[in-house]
């Protein structure tokens, strides 16, 4: 199975090996700890689950249950609604040893809310595929009715 970043309504980010995924739609972030960004890129790059999964069973010191940790994250990441299903590809997943050591092997998807009301006050919010974005009209003295007319007469 192969998934993609759910870019309708996420945007995202890695930087100094940490991924952090924005819903732009509740304002609400994510970030992914290193081993769990490595996922997410391959992930990305058409790596699939299956692909992963072997992957991470040929580093030194894999446990037992890194299936079953994978299959949870994914799960999670598909909870929060921070993957959807793609198109099928053949990439192949890469890893670090040490980081994956590090990070015990752990895949870890942290949510937050504290910067909700900045990143949805936001003028990104008020963008329309059809029309761009537009500032509300009324806010500076025109009716919509007025507003409507304006343009009209703009349009060449």
């Amino acid at each position: 199975m192969n998934y993609v970043l759910n870019d309708e309504k996420m945007f995202a980010d890695v930087t100094d090996g940490i991924a952090i995924i924005i819903n732009s739609e509740t304002g609400i972030y994510y970030g992914l700890n290193g081993l769990a960004t490595s996922v997410y890129e391959n992930l990305i790059n058409g790596s699939s689950i299956e692909q992963i999964l072997v992957s991470l069973k040929q580093l030194e010191g894999v446990p037992a249950d890194i299936e079953e940790r994978l299959k949870d994250f994914i799960s999670k990441m598909l909870e929060y609604d921070l993957l959807k299903e793609g198109a099928d590809a053949s990439a192949n997943a890469n890893f670090d040893n040490k980081l994956a050591n590090d990070d015990n092997f752990e895949f870890v998807v942290s949510e937050y809310d504290d910067a909700q009301e900045l990143l949805l006050a936001d003028p990104i919010h008020e963008v329309k595929e059809e029309t761009g974005w537009t500032p509300e009209k009324d806010s500076i003295g025109y009716t919509k009715e007025e507003t409507r007319k304006r343009e009209e007469r703009m349009e060449v």
